[in-house]
């Protein structure tokens, strides 16, 4: 049997100081997936924190055109009365008042 390094069994002390060192260069030691758990728990939270706020502005966005809804509503009405009382008391001619219906503020 030749002395030859290739063709000898593999022993403990070889196995520790030739083949674990070359694994973890291609393979994810503990350490590498608890950085990449890490890491991705703290993705997660921004991504969170980051949604949590989009809802929140989304819901001031709802509330405001709901608000902007309503208000406008109420000017038509309020246009519409006074268009009319206008009208009544002769304060505007036909021409102004379908000049004012045409531009359909209410």
């Amino acid at each position: 049997m030749d002395n030859n390094v290739d063709e000898k069994p593999l022993t403990v002390k070889d196995v520790r100081e030739v083949l674990i060192p070359a694994m973890e260069e291609v393979f994810a030691t503990k350490k590498d997936l608890d950085l990449l758990r890490q890491d991705f728990s703290q993705f997660k939270h921004e991504i969170l924190l980051s949604h949590d706020k989009i809802l929140k502005d989304l819901d001031i966005l709802m509330a405001e055109k709901e608000v902007s809804y309503f208000q406008k509503k109420k000017e038509r009405k309020l246009w519409a009365i006074m268009i009319d009382a206008m009208q009544k008391h002769q304060i505007l001619n036909d021409e102004q008042i379908q000049e004012i219906k045409a531009l359909e503020v209410f």
